[in-house]
């Protein structure tokens, strides 16, 4: 019985030709600089990100005080012209409000409420510190006096209308401290503007720049 023979292939490989090994190169270096593209956009993408981040982050901001609330106790008051007098006891809430990323550090400052542009009360702010993003109110109490003014005429006659114009000033000097080595000073004010109505025994109007 005859066996049919069966041809083996040749394990000897055909060279590529020159056009396939033109075309592999191509298609190589093809990928190479896509990818080359990708890493590229990849890290410019990054870089303004992070820089966005640091112009968000590292810009300080002035931080916000203002009076949210004012109580009156104690309130007395003589219109007549001989014995013109007025007292009264402010309990002023303080708030203040810091919007930077990094906590505020402020010193010892002083409230003061005016009548006319004239002090009629002080009060002694203690220092402290608000944390980042946060905002933080402290009750400050105020006696005002009206012994402390040099001219008793325009209180008589605002006395007898029954509206006494104030207003309260106050400046906190300060540091906001970022990523725990940048340190920058920042000052804020508080300048608010209210009326005291005498009949309701209660503050009116206030308003805060």
């Amino acid at each position: 019985m005859s066996t049919d023979e069966i041809p083996f292939a040749s394990s000897k490989l055909h060279p590529r030709s020159d056009e396939e090994i033109a075309m592999f190169k191509a298609l190589k270096k093809e990928r190479s600089g896509k990818c080359f593209v990708y890493v590229f956009a990849g890290i410019v993408i990054q870089c303004i990100i992070i820089l966005v981040l640091a112009v968000i982050v590292l810009r300080v901001k002035v931080p916000d005080v203002n009076l949210s609330l004012v109580t009156v106790k104690n309130l007395k008051y003589n219109g007549t012209a001989s014995s013109t007098s007025f007292s009264a006891t402010f309990v002023a809430e303080v708030t203040i409000k810091n919007k930077n990323f990094g906590g505020f550090e402020f010193k010892n400052s002083t409230l003061s409420v005016l009548y006319r542009g004239m002090v009629i009360g002080e009060r002694k702010i203690g220092h402290g510190s608000v944390k980042a993003r946060e905002g933080q109110a402290m009750n400050v109490t105020v006696e005002l006096r009206s012994n402390r003014l040099p001219d008793l005429n325009n209180l008589s006659s605002d006395i007898n209308s029954g509206m006494l114009k104030l207003s309260s000033s106050a400046k906190l000097s300060g540091t906001v401290h970022l990523v725990k080595i940048i340190k920058k000073r920042r000052n804020t004010e508080l300048n608010c503007i209210m009326t005291l109505n005498l009949t309701s025994r209660a503050v009116q109007d206030l308003q805060c720049q």
